[in-house]
């Protein structure tokens, strides 16, 4: 009777983990969903820039340049977070990108499935690290 016991701990321990694994890499995706968003936007506000630029005949052209710009820079931003999001997403899903030909393969694997390319050993973190990092991220999207 204990067996039993203990293999349905064990499984509801597993089920467990992989449901919190889900949900943390949908927090994430979610959170990519929304800046995706706000490069959207700026995207928008940069055509404009550029627009108004184009069709300017005064001097004001100076100050589109430098609307220009700082749209620039905060989409350059918002394009790192999003890659990073993205990064973290992979690695709570176990997965890496091969370094060779930019395939998603499992950690796990030695050699990427695609071109064969020996995966270098990642970093050992502990889960807290990796969980302090994310929330330090989420932490920087939503301030």
């Amino acid at each position: 009777m204990s067996d039993i016991i203990a293999s349905i701990k064990e499984f509801t321990e597993a089920a467990a983990k992989k449901a919190d694994t889900a949900y943390r890499a949908s927090m994430l995706k979610l959170s990519a969903a929304a800046l995706a968003k706000m490069l959207e936007i700026q995207y928008r506000e940069l055509g404009s820039a550029v627009y108004r630029m184009c069709k300017s005949e005064d001097s004001a052209e100076k100050e589109e340049c430098e609307e220009i710009a700082a749209l620039t820079v905060q989409i350059d931003g918002t394009r790192k977070r999003i890659a990073s999001l993205e990064k973290r997403i992979e690695y709570i899903m176990g997965l890496v990108r091969c370094p060779g030909c930019g395939n998603t393969v499992k950690m796990r694997n030695a050699y990427c499935s695609a071109c064969g390319r020996r995966l270098a050993a990642e970093e050992e973190k502990t889960v807290e690290e990796n969980e302090n990092q994310i929330e330090d991220q989420m932490l920087k999207i939503t301030n």
